[in-house]
C-alpha cells in the first residue's frame, strides 16, 4: 500500500476505505458522519449490571511504506534529510494501533474521566503528539509546542471526505501554550496539521459519551461500566477507514471481540 501526505492529513476519506474487514462488520467506511456527536449524554454514578467489552484489532494486509517528507528548514530541531512518517502501526503479532472502538447509542451512564476535560496535543521533535487520541465532544483543546521553533497549527473538521478549517494560528516558541474550543458542527474528526512542516498530522475522534478507547500499540482496547442494552460498535482508523456492527450487551456481560483489517 502506498501512501502520501494527501492521505495522511485525510486519511481515508482521502480514498482509501475500499480496505476490506474479515469481520461481521459492515462496510461503512470513515466519512466522519455525524449522528453520533448530535446525542444527548446524561452521565450517572451508578450502572447496575454493567458490561464490559475488550478485545485486540489487527493488520494483515500488505506491508505499508512510511511517508517521506524532506526536511527543507528547521533541521537542527527537525532533523536533516528526509522526515519518514509512518501512520500504520503494526507490532510483530500483527495488531493495530491508533485504532478507536466506540459504542454508539449509549444516552445515560458512566461519566468522563476529568483527564478529558481537554484535548492535549504537543509538538515535541516536529511531531504532533499523540497521533491519535480521543476526546470529550465538549472539550476545548490545549496545545503545547516544545519545541524552539515556529510552529503553525491548522485543524480541520472532516466530514463526508471535506475538510472545514476550524482554526489556524502559529505558537513561535517554546514553552507556548494555547487554550482553543474544539467544537464541531456536523462530524466528529478533527484532523491537525503544521503549516510550517508538512509531514506533522494528528487525529482526534470526539464522543458524546466516554465508551470508547484507542488502542494500545500491540492493538488491545478495553471498554469498561457498559449500561446493557442494543447498540452500535464502531471501529475506526485514519488510514484503514471506519467499520461497524451491532453489539449487545446483556447483564454483566465480559465479551472478547477480535477485528483483523486486510
Amino acid at each position: 500500500m502506498l501512501l502520501n501526505r494527501r492521505s495522511l492529513m485525510l486519511g481515508a476519506a482521502a480514498g482509501l476505505g475500499s480496505i476490506a474487514a474479515k469481520s461481521q462488520f459492515g462496510t461503512a467506511y470513515a466519512q466522519g458522519l455525524g449522528s453520533a456527536n448530535a446525542l444527548k449524554y446524561e452521565a450517572v454514578d451508578a450502572i447496575p449490571n454493567a458490561g464490559r467489552f475488550h478485545g485486540k484489532l489487527a493488520y494483515s494486509g500488505p506491508p505499508v511504506e512510511p511517508i517521506e517528507m524532506r526536511v527543507t528548514k528547521d533541521s537542527s530541531i527537525c532533523g536533516e534529510g528526509v522526515r519518514s512518517v509512518q501512520p500504520l502501526r503494526v507490532a510483530e503479532d500483527g495488531g493495530l494501533a491508533d485504532a478507536v472502538v466506540q459504542i454508539r447509542g449509549i444516552t445515560r451512564g458512566k461519566p468522563w474521566q476529568p483527564v478529558f476535560d481537554t484535548t492535549k496535543i504537543y509538538q515535541i521533535d516536529c511531531s504532533f503528539q499523540p497521533f491519535v487520541q480521543i476526546g470529550k465532544n465538549t472539550a476545548d483543546a490545549e496545545i503545547f509546542n516544545f519545541d524552539p521553533i515556529l510552529h503553525n497549527i491548522h485543524a480541520y473538521e472532516v466530514h463526508s471526505g471535506i475538510r472545514r478549517a476550524m482554526f489556524n494560528f502559529s505558537q513561535p516558541k517554546a514553552g507556548q501554550v494555547d487554550f482553543i474550543p474544539l467544537r464541531l458542527r456536523r462530524g466528529h474528526l478533527v484532523t491537525i496539521d503544521c503549516n510550517a512542516h508538512n509531514w506533522m498530522a494528528a487525529w482526534v475522534y470526539t464522543s458524546p459519551s466516554p465508551y470508547i478507547a484507542v488502542t494500545t500499540v500491540e492493538g488491545r482496547f478495553e471498554i469498561n461500566d457498559i449500561p446493557p442494552g442494543n447498540y452500535e460498535v464502531v471501529a475506526w482508523h485514519p488510514v484503514l477507514g471506519e467499520r461497524t456492527g451491532a453489539l449487545t450487551i446483556g447483564p454483566n456481560d465480559d465479551l472478547g471481540f477480535n477485528l483483523v483489517l486486510s
